[in-house]
Formats: C-alpha cells, sequence, structure tokens
C-alpha cells in the first residue's frame, strides 16, 4: 500500500522523532500530512513542506477528536519522557486510551503507535525479543506507562475494529534536538556523567530516518496489523558513542559508579525526593541485552539504511553547525 495522497495525522510532530517522521511523509511519501503538537512555533520549518501544523493537547478530548477527524492513519509518536507517575499515567496512557478510541470512531484505518524497547520485562543480558512480556509494573515511570499504553492501544484498537501496529525503537540518535543528541552533548559539555560505571556496557543507537522508515512499512504492510517490532541497529558500548560528542565538546566523558546509581534510583522511593536516575536508567546503562530486528525485517521488509559511521557524521556535522558556539 502507498501512502501517497493518504491524509496522515503525526502526533508529537513539534518533538525529535515527530517532526522528521512528518517531514519523510511530505517529501518521500507525498502523503497529506497533519502535524499535531502544543509548540508549533519550533517546527514552522514545516508548513514550506505542505505539512499543516494543528495546536492541540493531548489531555483535551474536544481538541484530539477534531485533531483525529477526517485522517486515513494516525501515527502517535508523542509521549511524556520524565515527569512524574501521574502525569505519565495521563499522556501516555490515559491519553493515548482516548486517541485509539476517538481515531476509529472517526474510520481510521490503521493506528500506528511509537513505543520503545525499554517496555520488556526482561534480564539484564540476553537477546530481547517481541515475546517477552511488558514491564506494566515496572518502577520507572516511561517503562511502566509505555508498556501499558501498549495493552491499551491492543485493547482499544479491537473495540474500535481498527488495525494498529506498534513499533519498538531502541536510542534514537541523528541530526536533531533528541535526548540521544542534544541532551547527551550538553550533559558532557556541563561535565555531568553520561552512562554507569566505565562505559563498557551495550548501547544500541539507531538513526532516526531508520526508525521513520519502520513506521512507514508498519503503515503500509499488510503483515504488519495487530503486531509489534523491535527497531534497532549496531551494537557499541556507551564510552564509545558518546566519545563521538565529547570529542566535540572538547571534554573527557564520565561515568557514575554502578552502586551511587542504585542508591539514586531506591532514592526515589522516598516521599518528596526525586533524583535525575531511576530503576529504568540504571537497568538501560547497566545491561547487556541487544533487541533482534528479525521480525521486522521478515514482515515488513525493514533494514537499516544509515550506517554507525554515517549516522554519527551527520549527528556531529549538525551539533557543530547548531550547538557549538564560538
Amino acid at each position: 500500500m502507498s501512502l501517497k495522497g493518504k491524509r496522515v495525522l503525526v502526533t508529537g510532530a513539534t518533538g525529535f522523532l515527530g517532526s522528521r517522521l512528518a517531514e519523510i511523509l511530505a517529501d518521500e511519501e507525498e502523503a497529506i500530512v497533519t502535524g499535531m503538537g502544543r509548540n508549533l512555533d519550533k517546527v514552522d520549518y514545516l508548513r514550506d513542506k505542505g505539512i499543516t501544523l494543528m495546536k492541540a493537547d493531548l489531555l483535551n478530548y474536544d481538541e484530539l477528536r477534531k485533531a483525529v477527524s477526517d485522517h486515513d492513519i494516525v501515527f502517535h509518536s508523542a509521549a511524556s519522557l520524565d515527569g512524574d507517575h501521574k502525569t505519565g499515567q495521563k499522556i501516555n496512557v490515559d491519553a493515548t486510551k482516548t486517541l485509539v478510541e476517538l481515531s476509529g470512531e472517526a474510520g481510521v484505518s490503521r493506528f500506528i503507535h511509537v513505543s520503545t524497547v525499554g517496555v520488556y520485562d526482561m534480564p539484564q543480558t540476553g537477546a530481547i525479543d517481541e515475546s517477552y512480556p511488558l514491564a506494566v509494573n515496572h518502577p520507572s515511570m516511561y517503562a511502566r506507562t509505555k508498556a501499558r499504553a501498549e495493552n491499551v492501544v491492543r485493547e482499544m484498537a479491537a473495540k474500535q475494529n481498527m488495525e494498529y501496529a506498534i513499533i519498538r525503537p531502541s536510542m534514537i540518535y541523528g541530526p536533531g534536538h533528541g535526548v540521544w543528541t542534544e541532551l547527551m552533548y550538553k550533559l558532557i559539555l556541563k561535565g555531568d556523567p553520561v552512562y554507569i560505571g566505565d562505559g563498557s556496557t551495550n548501547y544500541l543507537p539507531v538513526y532516526i530516518d531508520d526508525v521513520a522508515q519502520a513506521l512507514i512499512l508498519s503503515a503500509t504492510s499488510t503483515d504488519a496489523s495487530g503486531e509489534a517490532y523491535n527497531i534497532s541497529h549496531e551494537v557499541t558500548n556507551w564510552k564509545t558513542f558518546m566519545g563521538h560528542y565529547a570529542e566535540i565538546a572538547g571534554k573527557e566523558t564520565k561515568g557514575i559508579p554502578l552502586f551511587v546509581a542504585r542508591l539514586m534510583a531506591w532514592a526515589n522511593k522516598i516521599p518528596g525526593i526525586t533524583t535525575p536516575i531511576d530503576q529504568g536508567f540504571v537497568e538501560m546503562m547497566n545491561s547487556t541485552n541487544t533487541f533482534p530486528t528479525v521480525k521486522a525485517e521478515q514482515q515488513l521488509g525493514w533494514k537499516p539504511r544509515v550506517s554507525l559511521c554515517e549516522g554519527l557524521r551527520r549527528t556531529t556535522d549538525w551539533i557543530r553547525k547548531e550547538l557549538v558556539t564560538g
């Protein structure tokens, strides 16, 4: 199936992945794209590509209903990445439930949900495929609410008799204002730690355009309906990957001792105490897991197009141009 001429909605279009997805949908797929978000000034350039920008809040029922109206496909990339548990539940779970329900009522043919490999209830080492159970009671807000959101998508899509697919990317990097690009560079620039221990555990980057391609394939493939897919690429380690950013910053990468990280994560259980490291971060940064993409390759025909070497070249070029001052 082609997306040419299809009316598609991208939630989170002001964000890192959503904005790039909207751009590719318009430029390469020739879809009729509406980008939904709150701070539309951040992506005003998308209007030049023929993309309609719509201001809407995930927690506003009437705005969501208006947003999904007259669309064939919805790509749901908006999410709360951090913050308190109550906010995460409202945005990542409750709002997703409402969005799927309204999409079905509006006649949307397929709902594409952006999740994360962090949803699995998994050990700290091994190849984690899509058959692993979801960590719906994980102590980390993001992992728990994204796992619960997947269940909500399945439940509500079934009630609405609407097709859906779920994409679970690993660490998405590339040009732009993403966690694994801008935030990591700025932390290194400030001299803050960006990994646990000596940085030798697995870092699993996947280039942003390759994730967008997986989302597009999941919207067009007849085999994708009702399925979830890992999307990851080359395996490196935290110190090596962050070293590319450190070179630009003129800094050394730093790690935080594992026992300190675990104490910080545990401290979040104490009322009134909030630390920047939770259990999810500890697991992610102290893991030697991999997330095979065999299912995506076989069912979607997906293969990463951008090597780690090329992706880092594009990313570091962007950092030098947009973030390096003086």
